[in-house]
C-alpha cells in the first residue's frame, strides 16, 4: 500500500508541496478565484467551499478568506493547516509538534532525529529529517 514512497519526504514533494505552490500561484495571479479552483487544489468539495463562505460572509477569495478556508476545511491538507496554526507556525519545531502537525508517528520522528543529533527542526533541516524518515502513511 504505501511502496509508492521511500521516505516521508517523497510524500511530501508529491502531496503536500505541490498544494502550497499552487495556492501561492492562485493567491498571485491577477484572475478571480472560485470555489471550484479552491475546492480542486485543496482537494474538497466547492459544497464545503461555499458552505465556509456562506457561513462567514465570504464574498471573494483572497489570503484572509483563503485562511478562514482553511482554517473550516476538512482536507487533509486544511487539516495540517489546522494543526500548524494550533502550534503557532513555529521558526523551530519541537520533535512532538513536528509529528503532530505532519501526521506522523512519534517514535519515528524521535528515533530520526536522536540518530541525526537533530533537537529542534527548522525549514532548514526538516528536508534532511523528512528524507531520513520512512513513510508509513498518515494516521
Amino acid at each position: 500500500m504505501f511502496e509508492k514512497y521511500q521516505s516521508y519526504l517523497e510524500y511530501y514533494i508529491d502531496n503536500i508541496k505541490p498544494v502550497l505552490n499552487e495556492l501561492d500561484i492562485a493567491l498571485k495571479a491577477k484572475t478571480r478565484l472560485n470555489n471550484a479552483a479552491i475546492a480542486k487544489i485543496l482537494d474538497t468539495t466547492e459544497q464545503e467551499i461555499e458552505n465556509i463562505r456562506k457561513a462567514h460572509n465570504l464574498e471573494v477569495i483572497n489570503l484572509d478568506s483563503l485562511i478562514k478556508i482553511m482554517h473550516e476545511g476538512s482536507s487533509d491538507i486544511c487539516r495540517l493547516f489546522q494543526r500548524e496554526v494550533e502550534m503557532g507556525s513555529p521558526y523551530t519545531y519541537t520533535k512532538e509538534q513536528l509529528a503532530y502537525i505532519y501526521d506522523i508517528d512519534i517514535e519515528l520522528v524521535n528515533t530520526v532525529c536522536n540518530d541525526l543529533n537533530i533537537k529542534e527542526v527548522t525549514w532548514q533541516s526538516m528536508p534532511l529529517v523528512f528524507g531520513s524518515l520512512p513513510y508509513a502513511g498518515t494516521r
